[in-house]
């Protein structure tokens, strides 16, 4: 975990373990979302799957899972604001994924 020098607010900059089960942890891409600290209470969905709230995500000794190749949508949710969905594909190759997730407050 550490403190994004290149963010105009303090945004915390996390490689969260995300990933479908893959063989070869060689390939696929790393996942990096930036985010609020005051929101890493948020819930981490992959393709459709629960995967855990941002700061259990972010927690030492949670190695880091990569996305495996293909096409994957991640979506950072928190009651009371906007979700952040993405589509990220993939390549096959070793590399990090960056997902800005501003979680903008919600009117209702």
């Amino acid at each position: 975990m550490r403190w994004c020098s290149s963010c105009s607010e303090l945004m915390l900059c996390a490689t969260l373990a995300l990933a479908a089960c893959r063989p070869d942890p060689q390939r696929g891409a790393a996942l990096q979302i930036t985010i609020a600290p005051a929101d890493r209470d948020a819930d981490v969905w992959v393709d459709g799957n629960y995967i855990g709230r941002v700061g259990e995500l972010q927690a030492a000794g949670a190695g880091p899972l990569r996305l495996a190749p293909g096409r994957h949508r991640v979506e950072v949710r928190k009651p009371g604001r906007f979700p952040v969905q993405r589509t990220i594909v993939v390549d096959g190759k070793d590399a990090t994924v960056v997902l800005p997730a501003e979680l903008l407050a919600d009117p209702q």
